[in-house]
């Protein structure tokens, strides 16, 4: 688990729970993701503050948010974002869709998320820290196994100075999803809001649009965002976030930039007649894909096991015959499906074997 950070908003929305709305809205046609079966990432789709035109021009809102989550063989681990989105915040409904995590893999436990937006000054410590943070960013991506021990890192350093500043978050939420069929919330594809409104006190009933924006409908008078011809209209007037929880079976990239390095290394040596050294080179390939913290466990074996038939075609048998494919198409042309009968009782140390 992160840092005291993490803990203090948890600890700052159990508190102030009765003083906000929060709302789960599942996207339409979904289903939940089962352990090992599937990846999630989070995404800010929206962020108003309705008072924040009266900040002042030397002031901005900072975004502290993340997804915290089983991770490997060790405890749960947080991956967090702390930075400053795009200067859309004065607009109810513009689209954000700014990245709070990179695609994590879900292998089963709890799923926690937390965002939290904090008024900063172009000159004052949150400000600064969020510029320094920034810098991070490329580190907070795959490898999954660097990017959380940056983030945690980051976290305990941000926690030592928001609770030397003071500074509390204009807004929070915190929210749990398990795996399905306990009872609570699955982790499923969706719409996280929260209002700071008590729940009961809105214009209307809160729902996600066809737009993917936050709105409410029914319920006397207008909520001044101006009404849809399906009776929805935006919510104006109160702050709120709206985290997108965005859900896949399979990954969106297969091979981590130190897999390819290491096929093409392997292939290379295998050119120039180094047998021993393409057989190192294989044989890291292969473990890698086996161990790598970025995909759920069935996975691994799959990966391992394309990168092998792609060691063995060689580059001159290029997948589909392609001859300008990459040694990612390759490797996904050759993925077996989860079900495929050649993974049944396949072990490291066979693919090993030479």
């Amino acid at each position: 688990m992160a840092g005291g950070l993490w803990a203090r908003i948890k600890s700052g929305f159990a508190a102030d729970a009765e003083h906000v709305t929060t709302c789960f809205f599942p996207a339409p046609g979904s289903a939940p993701i089962w352990p090992a079966q599937g990846y999630l990432r989070l995404w800010l789709a929206e962020g108003f503050l309705a008072k924040a035109r009266s900040w002042g021009n030397d002031r901005f809102p900072v975004l502290h948010a993340g997804a915290s989550l089983t991770f490997g063989a060790g405890a749960p681990v947080a991956f967090t974002t702390f930075s400053r989105p795009a200067d859309a915040w004065a607009v109810p409904g513009d689209q954000l869709d700014f990245p709070i995590t990179p695609l994590l893999p879900f292998n089963g436990g709890t799923v926690e998320i937390e965002a939290a937006v904090y008024q900063a000054a172009q000159t004052g410590p949150l400000g600064t820290a969020a510029t320094l943070v920034t810098g991070f960013a490329e580190l907070l991506g795959p490898p999954l196994a660097t990017a959380a021990s940056v983030a945690n890192a980051i976290s305990t350093g941000l926690d030592s100075l928001i609770g030397a500043s003071g500074d509390e978050p204009v807004l929070g939420v915190h929210h749990t999803m398990i795996s399905p069929g306990g009872g609570g919330q699955p982790v499923q594809a969706g719409h996280l809001a929260v209002v700071n409104a008590p729940p009961g006190s809105l214009p209307g009933e809160l729902t996600i649009g066809a737009d993917g924006r936050l709105a409410v409908r029914g319920g006397p008078g207008d909520a001044g965002g101006g009404a849809h011809s399906d009776g929805q209209r935006r919510l104006t007037g109160f702050d709120y976030l709206v985290v997108r929880v965005e859900t896949r079976t399979e990954h969106d990239v297969w091979l981590l930039p130190a897999m390819t390095t290491l096929i093409g290394q392997a292939r290379l040596a295998r050119a120039h007649g180094r047998e021993a050294a393409f057989a190192d080179y294989r044989a890291e390939a292969l473990t890698l894909a086996w161990t790598s913290a970025d995909y759920v466990e069935s996975d691994r074996p799959r990966i391992a096991l394309a990168i092998n038939a792609a060691l063995d075609t060689g580059p001159e048998q290029a997948a589909f015959g392609d001859p300008d494919a990459t040694v990612a198409d390759e490797v996904i042309a050759l993925l077996p499906a989860r079900d495929d009968p050649s993974l049944a009782g396949l072990t490291l140390a066979g693919l090993l074997a030479p």
